[in-house]
C-alpha cells in the first residue's frame, strides 16, 4: 500500500519557514516550455480574453508529453469574464498548442474545434457568446492503448427552454461531463479532435451535475471516469463522487454510480475534485481525494485527504489500502479549513509521488505549499 515518506505542512497562520518541494528534476513533466501571456487574442467582436494554463510539471497540469517524442501537448482555457465564479466559468473555452521539438518551440494556441463542427460551435452543446466549456487542472491528460489521447471535460449546459445557462437545482453551477479524443495527425503535424457526447446525472441524484472528471483506462480496454458530484442546497441527498464506463474509447458512458469501495461498501465525498490515475511504474491504479465518514454539506468537509489503491473488478477502492496524508489540525484550523485542489508530480521511474496542496480557509491561505511524498507499491 501507499507510504508517506517525507512530507511539509504549511499552516495558514504559519510565521516559521518551511521546506519547498523536492526539487528532483526527475518528478516533473515539462515543466520547461515556453510560459503563455495572461490574455489571448480571440476571433470573436470582444478581441481579448483572460488566459489560464499551468506548465510547472504537474501530471495534472493538462500537459501531455508523448513517450514515443512526436509532440508536447498543452492544452489550456479562455474566459472575457472572472475564472472560476459563477459568471466567468461558464463562459469558458478550451485552447490548445503543439511542440514537436521537444518543447523549444511551439505552435500558435488555437481553439479546440471537433471535426465537423466550427468556431463559433466548436463542440455539440456550445455556442460562443452563449455557453461553454473547459478542461480542469485536477487530473491527467492520457494516451489510450490505441494511441488516442483522451482529455477529460466539462460543460456548462445551456437551458433551451428558459434561454440561460442551465442549473435546474440553483445550486451555483451544474455540469455535465465528457472527454475530448484526439488522434495525431503524422503529416499535419497537429490533432484532430473527435467527440463522442456529454453525459449528465440527474439534479435530483448530483444537484451541481457532474464536474472534474477523471479518466484511466482499465486493462480490459473499458475506460472509467470518475466525476465530483454535490448535494448543495440539497444536505439530505448521499454525497458521492461518481462512477461511468465506457466501452467505446470515450464516446458515450453508462449510467453514473457511486464510486465505492471494491467489497461494495459506501464512503462519502463532498464536492471537491479527486484523481484517478495509473501508476507508471507498477501499472497499478489510485485514487485521490476527500474521503469522510458523515455526509456532507456541499463543498465541507474538504478533509482528510487520502490515497488509496483502486480495484478493477469489482471496480472500488481496496479498503485496507486507503492512507490519510493530512486531516483538520482541531487545534489551529476550523471546520472549513480545506484540504483540496491538490496537484500531482509524478517520478519518472522510482514509483513515488509528490501531492502539493495550498491550506485555505475563506479568504486566508497559507503562504506556501504543503506536500507529501509517497512511495506506490513496486
Amino acid at each position: 500500500m501507499p507510504e508517506i515518506i517525507d512530507k511539509e505542512v504549511v499552516f495558514i497562520d504559519q510565521t516559521s519557514s518551511f521546506r519547498p518541494i523536492p526539487s528532483d528534476p526527475n518528478f516533473r513533466t515539462g515543466s520547461n516550455i515556453p510560459s503563455l501571456p495572461r490574455t489571448v487574442e480571440v476571433p470573436f467582436p470582444w478581441e481579448e480574453e483572460k488566459l489560464i494554463s499551468n506548465n510547472q510539471g504537474y501530471i495534472t497540469g493538462n500537459v501531455f508529453v508523448d513517450p514515443d517524442s512526436r509532440f508536447i501537448l498543452q492544452l489550456m482555457l479562455s474566459t472575457p469574464g472572472t475564472p472560476d465564479t459563477s459568471s466567468g466559468s461558464p463562459q469558458y473555452k478550451t485552447w490548445y498548442r503543439v511542440s514537436t521539438d521537444g518543447g523549444r518551440t511551439f505552435s500558435k494556441p488555437a481553439l479546440v474545434v471537433i471535426e465537423g463542427n466550427t468556431l463559433e460551435n466548436p463542440i455539440d452543446g456550445v455556442e460562443i457568446g452563449r455557453n461553454g466549456y473547459n478542461v480542469n487542472f485536477t487530473t491527467p491528460i492520457i494516451k489510450s492503448s490505441s494511441g488516442k489521447i483522451i482529455v477529460p471535460v466539462n460543460l456548462h449546459p445551456w437551458d433551451e427552454e428558459k434561454q440561460k445557462i442551465y442549473n435546474p437545482a440553483d445550486a451555483y453551477i451544474f455540469q455535465d461531463a465528457g472527454a475530448l479524443v484526439g488522434e495525431w495527425d503524422h503529416q499535419s503535424k497537429d490533432f484532430n479532435w473527435r467527440f463522442g457526447g456529454w453525459l449528465r446525472i440527474d439534479h435530483h441524484v448530483s444537484t451541481r451535475g457532474l464536474s472534474e472528471p477523471s479518466i484511466v483506462e482499465l486493462s480490459e480496454g473499458r475506460f472509467v471516469m470518475i466525476s465530483r458530484g454535490s448535494n448543495l442546497k440539497k444536505p439530505d441527498l448521499p454525497a458521492h463522487a461518481w462512477v461511468s464506463f465506457s466501452d467505446d474509447d470515450c464516446m458515450t458512458w453508462s449510467k453514473p454510480r457511486p464510486f465505492s469501495y471494491s467489497d461494495g461498501t459506501s464512503f462519502h465525498v463532498p464536492a471537491s475534485c479527486s484523481t484517478i490515475f495509473r501508476s507508471r511504474v507498477n501499472n497499478k491504479l489510485y485514487w485521490i481525494g476527500n474521503l469522510v465518514e458523515g455526509n456532507p454539506d456541499g463543498n465541507f468537509p474538504r478533509f482528510p485527504i487520502v490515497i488509496g489503491e483502486v480495484n478493477e473488478k469489482p471496480f472500488g477502492i481496496i479498503k485496507d489500502t486507503v492512507l490519510q496524508l493530512d486531516t483538520r489540525h482541531s487545534e489551529k484550523e476550523g471546520e472549513k479549513i480545506q484540504l483540496s485542489n491538490f496537484n500531482i508530480l509524478e517520478h519518472s521511474h522510482n514509483g513515488e509521488i509528490i501531492i502539493t496542496l495550498t491550506r485555505r480557509e475563506g479568504r486566508k491561505v497559507a503562504k506556501g505549499l504543503s506536500w507529501y511524498r509517497i512511495a506506490l507499491a513496486t
